[in-house]
């Protein structure tokens, strides 16, 4: 992949941040600063006006430090945090006081930087092409961080920071995405290095925020200002508490339900021949009468006995303002259209009659001159997205670079019983948080990549054979900071080979990922790794050395590819404990027992074994 890619911090520095917070002496310590603070400032009322100026902003100063504390860049943070917190009367009311500040400030920096005039005459006088067009997508993704900082701030004033801390947490860390993204569109130039370096700030503001929020949630949890839900803390490593192993959702594992409670809607032939028979179970399985609870608002069919004959005018007939989920079933065919889930479209479900039924195709590329992120064949920008039971493919070959089958950049998106096939970026999980069940993914360099929070549990990756002298990489992803919450989950999976790959497998190298940003992030538990991917795992993005600051942990994985010896020599990679695997669960990594059940998809929660 041609074009450069790009979440807390790792579990054991997390760990200890929150054992920190939360345990034993530090923990009433802090409660003590929290609650002490208010009640010094009502007692000394009758002191001298200048002596309890002194003290207040004492205080206060002491308030920004906790806040700013797991912070990595100190100084904005306290510029950020100490002129809201003056203001605030009520010093129990930090918490969210102090989230709703530093979300204030990312909106505020954005706004700063990208109407600077001298960039906006840099851009008028440029003669590229390119530049005219990287602004025109850079403020179509600043506008995306701008209705995340709407939606933060929204949530923060109505439900405070405790409850909602995963869901602000993700926003966040999506609004780094984009700026980062922002950067990455624009050619090499002088365009280029004035809007890095207006970015730079906002990324450090957005960072900070998403540390902040983390820190509210906790404090807030234990001053019991929020009577939600207890927080959960993405990056707690350490909880001990098994009921992350609990099965709240659907689940479909042979201990739990026989086979005559299974309806296998898929036929054999939908699954690559090589597979072995227990995942091409896997893979079949579990649709649970869903044709039964699934009801389509509207029809597409190729053959006119539909409402509609292609995908795209079914999108269009959505009626404005409509409420709930809309359905539609897309019966057997092939569909050569390029399809766009806009950001207006929430609650989309498609469904078909089947992976190799129902498919979608395209064959735009980079290499005929597209933008890579407008090669999709299947965007999805609206949140609550779900595909159920369809093929989504590009068809552009290896030699037609980078060429995106599906691309997602919508919260909470689904995935369930889908083939998505490519050759290089096959699969663009952009941002968000996403879930991929029972699909099989194929391509041949990089072809999951993104900066999405997502987790494919009880999917097939299938490799291709890559072009002569290139190797086979699944993963690159794209995490730019260690504070935001994403990263792949790759749990039950198994990663296989295609047969061309499988017969030359002693020349081809192949690795589970590469790191596109600096802190880049995949885990792999639970899952079955042949003997075609490389002893080392990994490898090292082109001139870069981000192996040292990127996170790869593995835990009980099986198969000839899954000897973890030889990764054990790099910086980056981590040998997981059960504890610390419970992190990148379903529950715990995309909070997914509060949306994904609801929809009736086979789910599970925690661990498996």
């Amino acid at each position: 992949m041609a074009m450069p890619r790009s979440a807390p911090a790792e579990p054991d520095e997390s760990a200890s941040r929150t054992k920190l917070l939360v345990g034993g002496i530090a923990a009433f310590l802090l409660l003590a600063i929290i609650i002490g603070t208010a009640a010094f400032i009502v007692s000394e009322r009758a002191e001298d006006e200048g002596e309890t100026n002194k003290k207040a902003m004492a205080a206060t100063m002491r308030t920004v430090d906790l806040f700013c504390s797991p912070t990595d860049y100190q100084a904005t943070c306290k510029e950020t945090l100490t002129k809201p917190l003056e203001r605030s009367d009520n010093q129990v009311d930090h918490p969210h006081a102090a989230a709703a500040a530093a979300i204030t400030a990312v909106g505020r920096e954005l706004s700063r930087g990208f109407n600077e005039s001298s960039l906006l005459e840099a851009v008028r006088q440029s003669n590229d092409t390119l530049v005219h067009e990287a602004l025109l997508d850079c403020k179509m993704l600043l506008d995306d961080c701008a209705a995340d900082v709407t939606r933060a701030l929204s949530t923060v004033a109505w439900r405070g920071v405790d409850g909602p801390a995963q869901d602000l947490q993700a926003w966040l860390s999506a609004v780094i995405t984009f700026q980062g993204s922002c950067v990455d569109m624009f050619p090499k130039g002088d365009v280029r290095v004035q809007i890095k370096e207006i970015m730079e700030k906002a990324r450090e503001i957005s960072s900070n925020a998403i540390a902040i929020i983390q820190q509210g949630a906790a404090l807030a949890a234990m001053i019991e200002i929020d009577a939600g839900a207890k927080v959960t803390l993405p990056n707690d490593a350490d909880d001990d508490d098994d009921d992350d192993d609990d099965n709240n959702g659907k689940d479909d594992t042979p201990a739990e339900q026989s086979d005559g409670e299974r309806q296998l809607q898929e036929s054999v032939s939908d699954v690559p021949t090589w597979v072995p028979s227990e995942d091409r179970r896997i893979l079949e399985e579990a649709e649970e009468e869903r044709n039964g609870v699934l009801t389509p608002n509207v029809t597409v069919a190729k053959d006119g006995s539909g409402q509609f004959t292609n995908i795209s005018a079914a999108l269009d007939a959505l009626p404005k303002n409509y409420s709930g989920r809309y359905v539609i079933y897309i019966k057997e065919g092939v569909y050569d259209e390029s399809v766009n889930v806009t950001n207006g479209m929430s609650n989309i479900t498609m469904y078909g009659d089947g992976p190799k039924k129902s498919i979608i195709t395209g064959s735009k590329s980079v290499g005929d001159g597209v933008r890579m992120w407008r090669t999709a064949t299947l965007a999805v920008d609206g949140d609550r997205f779900m595909a159920v039971k369809m093929g989504i493919r590009n068809t552009a070959g290896d030699e037609k670079q980078q060429a995106i089958a599906v691309r997602v950049k919508g919260d909470r998106a689904i995935f369930f019983n889908c083939r998505i096939d490519g050759h290089q970026d096959t699969l663009f999980a952009q941002a968000y948080r996403q879930y991929y069940r029972s699909c099989i993914v194929s391509g041949t360099v990089d072809f999951i990549f993104g900066d999405a929070a997502a987790v494919f549990q009880r999917c097939v990756l299938l490799v291709k054979d890559p072009l002569p002298g290139k190797p086979g990489v699944v993963t690159a992803h794209g995490r730019r900071d260690r504070q935001q919450t994403t990263g792949f989950v790759l749990h039950r999976t198994r990663i296989v080979a295609d047969e061309a790959l499988a017969s030359k497998s002693s020349t081809v190298k192949t690795f589970l990922g590469r790191p596109w940003k600096e802190y880049s992030r995949v885990i792999v538990i639970e899952s079955v790794i042949d003997g075609f991917v490389h002893a080392q795992g990994y490898m090292p993005w082109e001139g870069k050395n981000n192996l040292g600051t990127a996170f790869y942990g593995e835990y009980g994985n099986v198969g000839d590819g899954a000897n973890i010896t030889a990764r054990q020599e790099m910086k980056g990679f981590h040998v997981l404990n059960k504890d610390k695997s419970k992190v990148f669960t379903v529950e715990r990594f995309l909070n997914g027992g509060e949306w994904i059940p609801e929809t009736g998809t086979p789910v599970r929660l925690g661990l498996f074994g």
